[in-house]
């Protein structure tokens, strides 16, 4: 229970993080990783690496269905149109940027051994770190759980990510603070705060929040029966496929629950993410120059195209699609509510929630292609 308490509290805490000046820098989900990565330096990972493993496990399982209740693909074509275009050229970028970087780093540079991974796992991370940024971290475990990835190689994946985090996160709020909206009163800068999660009330009944479980488990289970060898790909499809064609009287409910359980869920998971990469020894000096190539590329594609050609009279949709690549709804949602762009908030949910529903599978193919260059 001792571990439980400390995983909440760091969830908890990043999660809160987001009432400070550095918190918001930061964002939440990397203030919850930061923490959990500073408590395991100080008291050390222990014998709890397979357990926190397996919760995080869960928590990604469960977190995918429940935040992808929301994923209507109709509507995310109608109202993101502004955001679309350079979301797509963002991830164009992430894949370009992995492509160069599996060639450069694994293949040229990477020694017989291809940076300490061996082949297998060589290719099997370079496509999760692709679908990771491109939709996020429930991504990131989806490719890898179904590609068969080593652990070694998935906590050297997450630990170096979440070195690149704490310098991209920074860095796009910079960015954005250069168009920063004008500043609101604190009421409705607590608006903006809910409606990061959502822009829905908070559930108020057990039957929503069992609702939204029970369905997060039925998809699960049906995943599973479809594909038990690619849960998280089949559940994500059927997901998206209910989200897109049930009645929004139906869906609307599981959204909003599925939201705030969701992101609950994804702070757990972030923490754990933190403690497990703590160790400066899953620091792979190779799996860093991939990273630092993938994120050079999709930044550097992303932003001239801003400049030269998607969004030359907004140039807010480059930084904040670039964040949906590489943070999923939760961070976009943070960035938007954090720099005062109401109006892009919504769609900064609705493009990452794309974004989660898309990744999985271009990294699956992404796999394909650095398995032959390999």
């Amino acid at each position: 229970m001792t571990v439980a308490a400390v995983v909440l509290g760091c969830a908890y805490a990043g999660e809160r993080a987001k009432a400070t000046r550095v918190g918001r820098a930061l964002s939440g989900p990397v203030s919850a990783m930061a923490l959990g990565a500073l408590v395991a330096n100080v008291a050390g990972q222990g014998t709890m690496a397979w357990e926190l493993g397996e919760v995080q496990k869960l928590a990604a399982f469960l977190a995918t269905p429940l935040l992808l209740f929301g994923a209507d693909v109709r509507e995310t074509l109608t109202s993101t149109r502004k955001l679309l275009t350079p979301f797509v050229v963002g991830a164009i970028g992430t894949a370009v940027g992995a492509l160069v970087a599996t060639i450069v780093v694994f293949r040229t540079f990477g020694g017989g051994d291809y940076g300490g991974l061996g082949q297998q796992d060589a290719w099997k991370l370079a496509a999760a770190l692709a679908a990771k940024n491109i939709g996020g971290g429930l991504n990131y475990v989806a490719v890898a759980s179904t590609l068969g990835m080593s652990s070694s190689a998935f906590v050297a994946g997450i630990a170096c990510d979440n070195v690149f985090a704490l310098i991209y996160f920074p860095l796009v709020s910079f960015l954005a603070n250069k168009h920063r909206g004008a500043e609101s009163d604190a009421g409705e800068a607590s608006t903006s705060e809910s409606a990061a999660f959502g822009d829905a009330p908070k559930p108020t009944h057990v039957g929503d929040i069992l609702g939204a479980a029970f369905a997060a488990c039925a998809m699960l289970a049906l995943g599973q029966a479809i594909a038990p060898n690619a849960v998280l790909p089949a559940t994500t499809a059927l997901t998206v496929l209910f989200a897109t064609c049930a009645p929004k009287s139906l869906t609307k409910p599981l959204s909003t629950t599925g939201q705030i359980l969701g992101d609950a869920l994804l702070f757990v998971f972030f923490v754990i993410a933190g403690a497990s990469g703590a160790s400066l020894a899953s620091l792979n000096p190779s799996v860093l120059g991939f990273l630092a190539i993938l994120y050079a590329v999709h930044l550097t594609i992303i932003l001239v195209s801003s400049a030269t050609v998607f969004s030359r009279g907004d140039p807010r949709v480059a930084v904040l699609a670039s964040n949906a690549c590489v943070g999923g709804p939760a961070t976009a949602a943070a960035l938007a509510s954090a720099a005062r762009w109401p109006d892009l908030l919504v769609p900064g949910i609705l493009i990452g929630q794309f974004g989660n529903a898309i990744a999985t599978f271009i990294g699956l193919a992404l796999a394909a292609s650095f398995r032959r260059v390999l």
